[in-house]
């Protein structure tokens, strides 16, 4: 496991606080954008998010036909005038995206909890379901014919005996801690193809804990911190240090 540490050069393209939420049967999607007001200046652009259910249907002696039903709308985007920052407010949930440059923890689940308040304001919650911090990474490794175990700890088996090289792989485990509710999807990648001359290997943790949790901010973002300590440990037990240097 490497050394945890602050990095300067974080390979964080797209962070993620997420809640799923329960919400009164009867409420209205549609008097979200009233908040919309509120969150300008800073998010000056709306998008509205629409359901859509799509469906197979096979009749006797007949080939496949797709159908498609708009289930009308579904939530609302709202976004900063550069799109680095991305709060969504839908009927089952809340969630804020910070796209690179990556800034800090502090900053990114400042601004979540604040807008989350925002929703909890105007969205009749019965419970939150789901809470989740979410990180995906891409890490530049040098280019070249090399064992991928010098800079990930868990890398794709391959046979000793075989003469090649990883050309692309994709694996994704779910673990949790022996005790505690709390649990992370881990998911690693490599695609063909260099960027400015490194290999692009994707590491995206998605760490969350499940169950019935009142809707209040007090009760709720307090649970993160536990979060960020899993994701934080997945990191810099899935890197060597020779791997985790390289973003310092």
């Amino acid at each position: 496991m490497a050394r945890i540490r602050h990095l300067s050069r974080a390979p964080i393209v797209e962070a993620l606080v997420d809640l799923r939420v329960k919400t009164r049967a009867d409420f209205d999607i549609a008097t979200v954008p009233s908040l919309h007001e509120q969150l300008q200046p800073t998010y000056a652009r709306k998008e509205e998010m629409r359901a859509m259910e799509l469906s197979l249907v096979q009749a006797p002696g007949k080939p496949p036909e797709q159908r498609c039903r708009d289930l009308g709308k579904h939530g609302f985007r709202f976004l900063t005038q550069d799109g680095v920052q991305i709060v969504q407010f839908r009927r089952d949930g809340f969630t804020f995206n910070r796209l690179a440059p990556y800034t800090c923890w502090e900053e990114v689940f400042g601004e979540a909890s604040r807008l989350w308040k925002g929703y909890e304001s105007v969205v009749p919650c019965e419970e939150v379901t789901r809470i989740a911090v979410r990180y995906i990474n891409r890490l530049l490794l040098p280019l070249g014919p090399r064992d991928l175990s010098a800079f990930l700890v868990a890398p794709p088996p391959i046979p000793k005996d075989l003469n090649v090289v990883p050309g692309a792989f994709l694996s994704r485990v779910t673990v949790h801690p022996p005790e505690g509710s709390l649990a992370a999807h881990v998911t690693q990648a490599l695609r063909s193809g260099a960027i400015e001359e490194k290999t692009p290997v994707i590491l995206d943790i998605d760490a969350f804990e499940t169950g019935a949790f009142p809707p209040r901010s007090d009760a709720l973002l307090p649970r993160f911190a536990a979060l960020r300590k899993l994701k934080n440990e997945i990191f810099f037990s899935s890197l060597t240090e020779e791997a985790v240097s390289l973003f310092e």
